[in-house]
């Protein structure tokens, strides 16, 4: 998956109902401009790595993750800290976009 197709996934996960249940602002993983509420075609600057937030909103949405394997060859036990964090109601610290 190239990085606009991951972002684009990004985005609709994130306007899924179960993770709008968080409230969790498009600032926190997106470059906003300090816009109060972007359109999902504003989303396209991650803050964050794609992989990982994709797992992170994979994981709060009760979807599979399609991003979980290869973050996991790259990085032993990263897919497990975010769902773990994810299911104790924590939020994980996510790294910094390539």
């Amino acid at each position: 998956m190239n990085a606009q197709e991951l972002n684009r996934r990004c985005v609709e996960l994130f306007h899924h109902p179960d993770a709008q249940n968080h409230m969790w602002h498009p600032r926190m993983f997106w470059e906003t401009n300090q816009v109060e509420n972007p359109k999902p075609e504003d989303l396209q600057q991650p803050k964050v790595d794609l992989r990982e937030l994709e797992v992170l909103l994979s994981e709060v949405t009760h979807q599979p993750s399609q991003c979980a394997d290869e973050l996991e060859k790259e990085e032993p036990g990263r897919v497990s800290l975010i769902r773990h964090m994810t299911d104790r109601g924590d939020m994980p610290f996510l790294h910094r976009p390539h």
